[in-house]
């Protein structure tokens, strides 16, 4: 699953360690502008996580904006906060300790030093983190039995999408085995372009004469497969300049189309095995179909089960600018 919760102020990296100084008046710390349920949301809070946005990757520079999607964030966290104690789902020590390792190897934190510089940086300590740690784990595992759990792709859905995708994700192009000589002249040099002209039909008198196209190939060619013979390997269609794709997939094929001429050099190809055009097998895509239906589907559900969990419960928004924020965003 690409994520187990669709909320950003989980992102316990970003909280720890991309926050700068938390509000210094101690009579705001206890200030609280939102209540779910039995579960308060305090101005300190709210101004920690709202720093912390905004030095995340790619955050907004609106103000308004990131207090909107914190604040949205903070009171689904609240209400899965409440979902948990209902389930009586907790984390274990071991939970913990792992997924705090996992912070400090993230952030390149190799030793305790570094490790509590960082934290100090935002203010915090290392039970701070722990704190913040074992509740995500346990947010997480709210998620995986309400949500995750519940996700199912059937065999007809994967099938149907893969109808509906294959064109534009699965498509095969044409291909084939591909020789090439080339020669190569001053793109502004009419004369030694037609020296070039010259010296390929003397190639392709030969090659009608018998010789083979992998020996002339090593003899005359400027290009970089010269010592191969010529061989490009399989090309696919569109892969090469249009001028050389038309010339290598000519309809009707040709094993030995004309020459191509583009700015600065000629090509005479030689076309040996072809694969038609066509799209991946089901089979070798269902994996990667699973996993593009199951993100839409968790993305639909969730969003769901919030909004069934909002409803249900009791929200209070004492800040009255905060209140017209959310009333914005609903709208």
């Amino acid at each position: 699953m690409r994520r187990h919760m669709k909320v950003r102020l989980l992102a316990i990296g970003a909280v720890v360690f991309g926050a700068g100084a938390i509000l210094g008046a101690a009579e705001l710390v206890e200030k609280v502008v939102v209540r779910v349920n039995d579960r308060l949301i305090t101005n300190s809070e709210l101004q920690r996580r709202i720093v912390a946005a905004s030095h995340a990757p790619g955050a907004s520079t609106d103000v308004n904006t990131i207090k909107k999607e914190v604040l949205g964030d903070l009171i689904k966290e609240k209400l899965l906060e409440e979902r948990a104690r209902e389930l009586s789902a907790g984390a274990s020590d071991e939970e913990v300790e792992s997924a705090v390792e996992r912070v400090k190897r993230q952030y390149n934190l190799a030793t305790d030093a570094e490790f509590d510089a960082a934290l100090q940086t935002s203010n915090m300590t290392r039970e701070d983190l722990r704190k913040q740690v074992r509740q995500t784990i346990i947010i997480q595992k709210v998620i995986g039995r309400d949500v995750t759990s519940k996700l199912e792709v059937s065999d007809d859905m994967l099938r149907l999408e893969y109808e509906r995708q294959k064109e534009k994700l699965y498509r095969v192009p044409e291909s084939a085995r591909v020789y090439e000589i080339v020669l190569n002249f001053a793109p502004n040099d009419p004369a030694a372009q037609q020296r070039a002209v010259a010296q390929i039909e003397e190639v392709r008198t030969k090659l009608s004469g018998g010789a083979p196209f992998a020996d002339l190939a090593k003899e005359y060619s400027q290009g970089n497969a010269k010592t191969r013979g010529g061989d490009l390997g399989m090309v696919s269609k569109g892969e090469l300049l249009p001028a050389l794709d038309a010339a290598v997939f000519s309809d009707p094929p040709q094993e030995y189309p004309p020459p191509a001429i583009v700015p600065g050099s000629i090509h005479l190809f030689h076309v040996g095995e072809r694969k038609p055009g066509g799209y991946k097998p089901f089979a070798d895509v269902s994996d990667d179909l699973k996993k593009r239906i199951s993100e839409n589907l968790y993305d639909k559900r969730f969003n769901e089960y919030v909004e069934k969990l909002r409803r249900d419960a009791y929200i209070k928004i004492y800040d009255p600018e905060l209140e017209h924020l959310l009333a914005e965003k609903k709208s």
